[in-house]
């Protein structure tokens, strides 16, 4: 009996230090940050509002550090500028972009993305490092960082 007590305890006791080593984020490198969202590279945009994104389409967000944004919407190139306060992100509405004719499924994944990234309202990271950038109706952008930078 004695040996199950200690077995048990040794059990609980090397899950308790288990779990405190851990690697969890701290709360710095979870805070939505120019730094952060620069330092991520090319992020690769693989939902727009719960829609998935068309197969072999690339859709990216690149934060530079003079707050501008770019990347490609689908078809075209976009840029514009962005403002990020704590979780509070806005794109300007005066975005720039290409005028490639493309496919209609890609037009209008395009027109779908541009028009939500410009209402994000909010960025925050996801649990597995992805930026989720949502809108005030709870419409949200998901990507991931392709090459992050050093």
């Amino acid at each position: 009996m004695k040996l199950k007590n200690f077995l048990a305890a040794s059990a609980v006791s090397s899950a308790i230090i288990l779990s405190a080593c851990a690697n969890t984020p701290e709360a710095a490198d979870s805070d939505v940050t120019t730094d952060n969202l620069v330092r991520g590279g090319e992020w690769i945009v693989e939902d727009i509002g719960g829609n998935g994104i068309i197969d072999s389409s690339r859709v990216s967000i690149i934060f530079m550090e003079d707050n501008r944004v770019g990347g490609s919407s689908s078809c075209n190139r976009y840029s514009g500028e962005y403002q990020l306060n704590g979780s509070t992100l806005t794109v300007g509405d005066n975005m720039a972009s290409t005028r490639m004719a493309c496919a209609p499924a890609l037009m209008n994944q395009e027109e779908s993305f541009l028009k939500l990234l410009m209402n994000v309202n909010q960025a925050r990271f996801g649990d597995h490092g992805e930026l989720l950038l949502s809108t005030p109706e709870g419409k949200t952008i998901r990507a991931f960082p392709s090459s992050p930078k050093p």
